[in-house]
């Protein structure tokens, strides 16, 4: 899709999964090619929401500096999460700039894995 400017909606581009899809995900590769980025503060992180087992934090104002150091994880599935889904797009967004294939974000994030009583770590 193009907009007035003629160039791509990366919003678009951005694959909305749900907590199940995210499972779904998690299992087919068995953890090992799945990254869950958190990219909250590090106060909600060990919040009440706790975080997904496993999963990764790096707060979105330091997403852009940190990007290199996740490079290594270009070519593997990464599920970006934020507190309700709105961080964690903007996040793919990013992601999507430096060059990372396979972004999703967590539609309704934290609270929905957490309403939906999926696990949670507060670690």
């Amino acid at each position: 899709m193009f907009n007035i400017f003629g160039r791509s909606d990366s919003a678009s581009e951005i694959k909305q999964i749900n907590p199940e899809e995210a499972l779904k995900i998690i299992e087919k590769n068995k953890g090992a090619k799945t990254v869950i980025l958190d990219v909250r503060e590090p106060h909600e992180f060990k919040g009440n929401l706790g975080h997904i087992k496993n999963a990764i934090l790096v707060p979105l104002k330091l997403l852009p500096l940190k990007a290199k150091e996740l490079e290594k994880h270009k070519e593997d599935d990464i599920i970006v999460v934020c507190h309700s889904g709105i961080r964690s797009h903007s996040a793919c967004n990013i992601l999507k700039r430096h060059g990372f294939k396979n972004v999703y974000n967590l539609k309704g994030g934290m609270i929905l894995w957490k309403r939906l009583g999926l696990d949670s770590h507060n670690d």
